[in-house]
């Protein structure tokens, strides 16, 4: 299977995305491709070894290169979708090409067409980024391709968070004291600080301040509002490109498949195998479905925030046309009294600010109207993958409607026909209400620009009257005739300002029920992919718990299977029919010995196989339970349970599983009643009453209430804290509550946990953002009126000075009147004011209970991804064991068929073999339960891994084993288009246990001054490792210094996969005077702990902990020009390096929150 994105940020010379896969001879080799191999390789490997021999011989002759070959066209197809129009040009042609074509392709061809596609990206990053990102941008693009691709994967995000600070200090310059106080907290903060303050921190401060926003202060709003929409904007055509790109492909793939599965009458198995491509195009189909909904959901944000810009276009506008009514009426009340001048020239200067303002805000609003049109057209080029998602979708259920298609494979079809064909709907109505909503909004916008050009226009006019007249005051020749025009035109301005309030109201208005929909739309779509989550996960098979006894983890259909095959008087068809179905399902779901045996039996012939159904599989399965108990002691601090698992493991293996069903040990009856107390004060009234009825129980029920029964207890408690929260939240609190209770059933918990405390924050920021939009609108309609108002004196001064007091009466009478409307409007604006405030204060508080939850998961998220890490570290362990047991039993049967036995006792020599390894297994069972560390680090490696041994003069008695461990905290790598093919790391924080996972390992025994250095293999996202390079071939260390007390090594690791650059450093350990210094120089990638493990403890002391530069990458901190990491460590303390550690982690959280698409954020 091709490994796309290990070369995607690679240095352009050396990278290549497909390494080559060995193709099989025998069925052993066809094994390890449906194991290891591409979604289409998997299938057929695995229909080959359910087939005839004659089946097994047409895949090794020409199968396996036709299923490769697609396999190869998926990823080609893929790059297509995720790259961008050169790389589709480019790609167009090839994908019909070949098999050679296509791999050369792969693995060098596509550089060319992604690097045009990266720099295209950077020109749009350029179009809608900041002075800081502008600036990056363009030395990326000076500096060539390697600069580009550093950009794109981390120094954007570096530029943006620059540009976001600079953002914050321009908002500090203006505010108020509350924003003024904020906004400096937020600057002396982290980046994730200082981008919730523009999310949310700085319109709760000015709500605080209760801030009467300037024209210029609206100006710049709508200036920013613009800035957002155009970047909603263009993440709208990138997922609308994305969209149509991929459903296109999808149609062309499902309706290839349906065809070849039509065309395979009389072969079930292709026809199954291109019913199950069919549904694979299928899901291909919904996932383009869903960047269709992405792409009209940023149309849609695109739209509201452009629609806001014109709100506050709007409110300047009308603003602006207040002070120009204001300026004409005191330019008329200068030309008839001299002693008005000053007050003339001071409305003149305000009037002439207002207008320059007014004209910045026309010209947001103008560009705001551009990018919802732009965002309209997005919505538009969405819908074009709709029909093709329905096209897909069609060919799916087509294919899946064949009557010599199996029903699993027509399940499929029709299952992922069903969710392209829901998704595509879902695509399709989000598209119509972007494309409305945009409309609106563009034509709102163009009205605000309207408005605002026309207030500009009358500010200056009314400006150099103003002047005019002030230069003039009190010339009677011409005063009742100026006075009158500056009537007129102050009532020209105060219509202006009426109608552009008016402008305001409307669109507030729309906003709200454009919000509204925007939120139906987004609930609508999140509780279909709840409800997807809560039936994928009703139709897996409910997985055993950890510690149930192997043989009880077969499920109903695999043990039918080999009911049938170990009946007594069963044919050898059906012995080899159902026996091999079974094998392929145990490969599947059993755990490493069983797995291992499985794989082992497919793999040899028809003794082999009968040899495991009756002996090597219950051979293996005990196996398996001895290993869950060695694990079950390894990870508990208590000695009774270390002793009694001694017990279970020193007897057979009845006494193992019963250790298994209830592992009783000296002080549980007690250890149990307290755990259960503990949860009933936690829990609910469900958790309470169950906890209550094992506490009446026996000691069996309390352990079962533990095991699993208070997490059924828990969902029902769960649901219905649920309900309550959400009869009383508002709408993004019922909203994501009726998403929880739709999902599966860690969806309730992240609610309660989680979810609903960011929902509340999202409500209380609406209210406030809503009054704070009502206190413009307001305050725009008080515009409005002061204008008529100051209209109606200035006709009353014209009036006066035409002699005509009936009519100047008249018009003070309406001043008047409009001025005490005015003041309505202004009391509506402090209401709205007040509201903002209250709802801000709500916020503030809604927001640290956010953090402190986020705080909370993230640490629970930590410590379950040290479980699942040391889980993962325990099964890599046992399958290791296993496939040199294994092995071992390969090369006796072959050695016995070399001596010319038969097939039958080939495979009981083999069986011996095996069961000579698992009794010096169990013979050491004992001193497992406590965790061999020296075996870790100084024994036989991990099969898979290279291990090398050095001698040293380095020795410090006394101080155990020092372990210098590189290892990937980041879980996935090296996919920066979000690529299914991704680097696999060890997705773990620091560690102190023995067996976390690694990438290279030095290991120095202060004892004897032994040195190994252990290399793990490249594995990727789908399955297949690369294994690493031999010791003195790639992977290699050299002892610069080895004296008393003193080692310093250099290490260099190099993985076999071609392009990835390697790993150099230079460590250092230094133990005097009772202190143990740690230094290290080199790549600044990746992480990097030290550890000191004394006696036989499994957990070390920690000497040194240095985390990767930043979550750009290994192809960015292994440039041989980027800066080496340089630190040191004494005791383990080094406060420069646990600040860097921490702020990685806001760094990272950070770069998340702007790029959530990048690898280490999934």
């Amino acid at each position: 299977m091709a490994v796309l994105a290990a070369g995607l940020f690679a240095d352009p010379a050396a990278a290549e995305t497909v390494p080559d896969v060995p193709l099989a001879e025998d069925r052993a080799g066809v094994v390890q491709l449906m194991i290891s191999g591409g979604p289409t390789t998997s299938l057929e490997a695995r229909m080959a070894l359910l087939g005839s021999d004659a089946d097994l011989q047409r895949f090794v002759a020409n199968g396996q290169q036709e299923a490769q070959l697609r396999d190869d066209r998926v990823v080609l197809a893929q790059l297509m979708a995720l790259s961008g129009p050169a790389m589709t040009q480019a790609a167009q042609p090839i994908l019909r090409s070949d098999a050679a074509t296509v791999r050369a392709f792969l693995q060098t061809g596509y550089l060319t067409p992604l690097q045009k596609d990266q720099r295209a990206r950077v020109a749009d990053i350029m179009a809608v980024g900041g002075a800081a990102t502008n600036q990056a941008a363009q030395d990326a693009l000076k500096s060539g391709d390697a600069a580009v691709t550093e950009f794109l994967s981390s120094g954007q995000y570096t530029a943006q968070i620059r540009d976001n600070r600079d953002e914050v200090a321009r908002i500090m310059s203006v505010g108020g004291p509350e924003v003024q106080r904020t906004a400096q907290v937020a600057l002396r903060g982290t980046p994730s600080d200082v981008r919730e303050y523009l999310d949310s921190g700085q319109h709760i401060a000015r709500a605080r301040d209760q801030e009467v926003l300037t024209v210029s202060q609206l100006a710049e709003l709508a200036r920013k509002a613009q800035q957002a929409a155009a970047k909603e904007t263009q993440a709208a055509k990138d997922a609308a490109a994305a969209a149509v790109r991929s459903a296109a492909l999808a149609k062309e793939a499902a309706q290839t498949a349906a065809a070849e599965t039509a065309a395979a009458r009389n072969s079930a198995e292709k026809a199954a195998a291109a019913a199950g491509r069919a549904a694979d195009a299928a899901q291909g189909a919904a996932d383009a479905a869903r960047d269709a909904i992405s792409a009209a959901n940023a149309a849609n944000a695109a739209a509201r925030v452009a629609a806001n810009a014109a709100a506050r276009a709007a409110s300047a506008a009308s603003a602006a046309a207040t002070a120009a009514s204001g300026a004409y009426r005191a330019a008329g009340a200068a030309a008839v009294d001299a002693r008005n001048a000053h007050d003339a020239r001071v409305a003149a200067q305000r009037a002439r600010d207002m207008g320059t303002a007014a004209r910045d805000s026309a010209a947001a609003a103008l560009q705001s109207q551009q990018a919802a049109t732009a965002a309209g057209d997005a919505a538009k080029a969405a819908r074009g993958a709709v029909a093709n998602s329905y096209a897909a979708a069609a060919a799916a259920e087509q294919a899946g409607a064949q009557a010599n298609v199996s029903e699993r494979e027509a399940r499929r079809a029709r299952a992922a026909a069903a969710r392209a064909r829901n998704l595509a709907g879902v695509a399709d109505r989000a598209a119509d209400r972007a494309e409305s909503l945009a409309r609106k909004s563009a034509q709102a916008a163009g009205e605000a620009h309207r408005h605002a050009i026309a207030a500009a226009e009358h500010a200056e006019a009314a400006a150099k009257a103003a002047d005019d007249a002030a230069d003039h005051a009190g010339d009677a020749a011409t005063a009742a005739k100026k006075s009158t025009q500056h009537a007129n035109s102050a009532q020209a301005a105060a219509d202006i300002a009426v109608n552009a309030a008016t402008e305001a109201a409307r669109i507030e208005e729309a906003n709200r029920a454009a919000d509204a929909e925007r939120l139906k739309l987004e609930t609508e779509q999140k509780i279909q992919d709840a409800r997807d989550a809560r039936q994928e996960q009703s139709a897996q098979p409910v997985l055993p718990t950890e510690d149930t006894p192997e043989l009880q983890r077969v499920d109903a259909e695999t043990t039918r299977l080999l009911n049938e095959a170990t009946a007594a008087g069963a044919s050898a068809d059906v012995v080899r029919n159902s026996g091999r179905q079974a094998a392929m399902r145990l490969v599947e779901s059993g755990s490493p010995w069983t797995r291992t045996a499985a794989e082992d039996a497919l793999a040899g012939g028809d003794a082999d196989l009968k040899k495991f159904l009756t002996a090597g599989r219950a051979l293996a399965a005990e196996q398996d339970d001895r290993d869950r108990v060695v694990n079950m002691a390894t990870t508990t601090d208590k000695a009774a349970f270390k002793t009694a698992a001694q017990a279970a493991l020193a007897g057979d293996h009845a006494k193992v599983v019963q250790f298994l069903r209830l592992p009783m040990y000296e002080g549980r009856v007690r250890d149990d009643r307290a755990a259960i107390a503990e949860i009933m004060a936690k829990g609910g009234p469900a958790t309470d009453a169950a906890a209550q009825k094992a506490l009446d129980g026996t000691p069996a029920d309390a352990y079962e209430f533990l095991r699993t029964g208070q997490y059924t207890a828990a969902e029902r408690d769960d649901r219905v804290a649920i309900a309550d929260i959400m009869e009383k939240g508002g709408p993004e609190v019922k909203a994501s509550a009726q998403v929880a209770l739709n999902g599966p059933r860690d969806f309730l918990r992240l609610f309660l946990t989680e979810v609903q405390y960011r929902a509340t924050q999202r409500d209380q920021d609406t209210a406030m953002h809503v009054a704070t939009v009502r206190q413009y609108v307001a305050e725009a309609a008080q515009s409005g009126a002061l204008a008529q108002a100051d209209a109606a004196r200035a006709a009353d001064v014209a009036a006066r000075a035409r002699k005509a007091s009936d009519e100047a009466a008249a018009h003070a009478d309406r001043a008047k009147k409009l001025a005490a409307e005015a003041n309505k409007y202004k009391e509506q604006a402090a209401q709205s004011a007040a509201q903002a405030k209250a709802s801000a204060d709500q916020a503030a508080a809604s927001a640290k209970s956010a953090r402190d939850a986020a705080n909370s998961a993230r640490q629970s998220a930590n410590a379950a991804t040290a479980s699942a890490a040391q889980a993962t570290s325990s099964a890599r362990a046992a399958r290791s064991s296993a496939n040199w047991a294994y092995s071992s039993a390969r090369r006796a049967r072959q050695s016995a068929l070399d001596a010319g036995k038969d097939a039958t006792l080939a495979a009981e020599a083999s069986l011996d073999a095996l069961e000579t390894y698992l009794a010096k297994q169990r013979a050491e069972a004992s001193t497992a339960v406590d965790g061999s560390v020296r075996e870790w680090f100084f024994g036989r490696e991990i099969e898979g891994e290279v291990r090398g041994r050095v001698s040293s003069n380095a020795k410090a008695p006394g101080n155990g084993i020092v372990v210098l461990r590189l290892f990937i905290s980041d879980r996935y790598f090296y996919c920066p288009f979000a690529q299914p093919i991704c680097g696999k790391g060890d997705g773990r924080s620091f560690s102190n246990r023995f067996d976390a996972g690694y990438r290279v390992i030095v290991a120095w025994d202060t004892e004897t001054g032994q040195i190994t250095m252990t290399a793990a293999p490249s594995c990727f996202r789908f399955g297949y490792c690369s294994p690493p390079l031999k010791f003195g071939e790639g992977n290699d260390i050299e002892v610069l210094v080895g004296q008393n007390g003193k080692l310093e090594v250099k290490v260099r690791a190099q993985s076999s996969v071609k392009g990835v650059p390697a790993i150099n450093q230079r460590i250092g350990v230094e133990i005097a005077g009772g202190k143990t210094k740690v230094s290290i120089d080199g790549d600044p990638y990746p992480d990097f702990e030290a550890l000191r493990f004394r006696g036989n403890s499994q957990t070390g002391d920690v000497l040194a902990q240095s985390t990767h530069a930043n979550p750009g990458g290994p192809i960015v901190q292994l440039w041989d020009g980027t800066s080496n990491r340089k630190t040191s460590w004494t005791d383990g303390s080094n406060d420069q390096a646990r600040a860097a550690v921490a702020e990685l982690g806001r760094l990272e959280y950070e770069y998340c929150r702007i790029a959530p698409q990048m690898p280490s954020c999934r």
